[in-house]
């Protein structure tokens, strides 16, 4: 039998059978209060709590209706977050992604646009550098004539220069007799007498004639002329060629500067490739992690949503158990926080039951 103070509520349980006096008494070892039992008392309270009280504890929480969910529980709302909260953690990374992958796509074209600029630039300024130099030497040199350019030696070295790491430069002219003829050029095969009129060059380059044709027959003494053409090269193949042409002033005869643009945007080039390389690591990197803190998240979730609902529920188990008369019945939770706190005050709130009925008993 159990024996409740009356002034603290702290529970004693007593066995009947060893009270032989008609009266006990004993100290509350809570609040030091003297609790009384007689012995009376105590086989009216036994024969009452058979006759009364018996058919409700036997009653099972499982027989009893029970309180049920009247929307989604706790553990579906947190789920309900985690994916929303992974929706939108994947947006971000997904979109940080496509912004790194765009930005080193958009760095190699920007890049590979100004050093092409700067090539074409460097091109043109290197024809107008040579045209000056072929200018001076054939003013200090008025017994030189055309026949002789390519066997003179030190005109030849100023109007052959390198350009690039292919290129080069050529001396070429529109003459009195209406050919345009090459008077000085890396490759002597092209330069008059071996090649009397530049026009033969058709039957080689085809149908990428008429764009080198153009660029080459446009410069004036006053107006320069830059553009693409496709050259052919010795293994019969044909690549893309920048060339920009310029007069030598006072004179028939032009510079025509040349090169692959290749030569200058190759290094662009591969740093694009790099750059994109790097890009594509970064994403597998930044996918990788992003798993793995959403898995992180979703076991925290899993884990944190199951102890709560469980506590939850058995809490909610156990009131309805008071509810139902079983008022012996033990929490316990072992959490430290609001719950416990929780579990706190329904232990108050049963205790105070009991003791609510007994005074109502001993009226």
């Amino acid at each position: 039998m159990k024996i409740t103070c009356n002034k603290c509520g702290a529970t004693y349980r007593i066995d009947p059978n060893k009270i032989t006096a008609p009266k006990v008494k004993f100290k509350c070892k809570s609040c030091n209060n003297h609790i009384i039992v007689h012995k009376k008392e105590i086989i009216s309270n036994i024969s009452s709590q058979s006759s009364t009280l018996q058919p409700e504890t036997s009653q099972k929480p499982s027989d009893a209706a029970q309180t049920k969910l009247k929307g989604f529980g706790i553990r579906f709302k947190l789920f309900s977050f985690l994916i929303i909260l992974i929706a939108v953690f994947a947006a971000q990374a997904y979109y940080l992604i496509l912004q790194l992958n765009k930005t080193a796509e958009q760095f190699g074209k920007q890049g590979t646009s100004i050093i092409k600029e700067m090539a074409e630039n460097d091109i043109m300024k290197t024809a107008q550098s040579v045209a000056k130099q072929v200018k001076l030497y054939l003013d200090t040199h008025p017994e030189l004539v055309k026949e002789q350019f390519m066997n003179d030696e030190q005109f030849r070295q100023i109007a052959v220069q390198k350009v690039g790491k292919s290129g080069y430069t050529a001396l070429y002219g529109n003459e009195l007799d209406g050919k345009w003829r090459t008077r000085a050029h890396i490759r002597p095969n092209i330069c008059a007498p071996a090649l009397d009129d530049m026009a033969m060059l058709e039957k080689p380059l085809g149908v990428n004639f008429p764009e080198f044709w153009k660029i080459l027959t446009a410069v004036t003494g006053e107006q320069a002329s830059k553009g693409y053409y496709q050259w052919q090269e010795k293994d019969k193949s044909f690549k893309n060629k920048y060339m920009a042409c310029v007069n030598v002033a006072g004179t028939r005869f032009n510079i025509a500067s040349t090169t692959y643009l290749d030569d200058f945007t190759k290094p662009m080039q591969r740093l694009k490739t790099e750059s994109m390389a790097i890009a594509k690591a970064e994403t597998l990197k930044s996918a990788i992690t992003t798993s793995v803190i959403i898995i992180i998240i979703a076991i925290i979730v899993f884990l944190f949503g199951g102890r709560l609902t469980a506590n939850i529920k058995y809490l909610s188990q156990m009131t309805d158990r008071i509810s139902l008369g079983d008022l012996d019945a033990l929490i316990k939770i072992r959490s430290k926080d609001e719950l416990a706190v929780l579990a706190e005050s329904i232990s108050r709130l049963q205790q105070s039951v009991k003791l609510s009925i007994q005074r109502l008993r001993k009226k």
